[in-house]
C-alpha cells in the first residue's frame, strides 16, 4: 500500500475502499454511493486519524489509514 500511494479506509462492516490522500470523510462516503455523499453529514470514526475511539467527526475530516469509519446521514 505504501508503494501505490493510496490510503485504505474501512467501513464498520469490514469492506476496505482505496482512497487517493488528501481524502475526507465526504470521499469516502462518495465511493459507497454518490446519494451518501450528499446526506453525509459527518462520521463515527476509530484509528489513526482519531483522538479518541468512536470520535465524531465532520464531513470535511481527512482519514488516515487503517481508519475504520461509520458514515452518518
Amino acid at each position: 500500500w505504501q508503494l501505490t500511494g493510496l490510503v485504505r479506509v474501512y467501513l464498520r462492516d469490514g469492506e476496505a475502499i482505496a482512497l487517493r490522500p488528501p481524502a475526507t470523510v465526504a470521499d469516502a462516503a462518495r465511493q459507497v454511493h454518490k446519494q451518501l455523499a450528499t446526506a453525509c453529514i459527518g462520521a463515527r470514526i476509530w484509528g489513526p486519524s482519531a483522538r479518541f475511539d468512536g470520535q465524531r467527526v465532520g464531513r470535511d475530516h481527512l482519514v488516515a489509514d487503517g481508519d475504520v469509519i461509520e458514515v452518518m446521514s
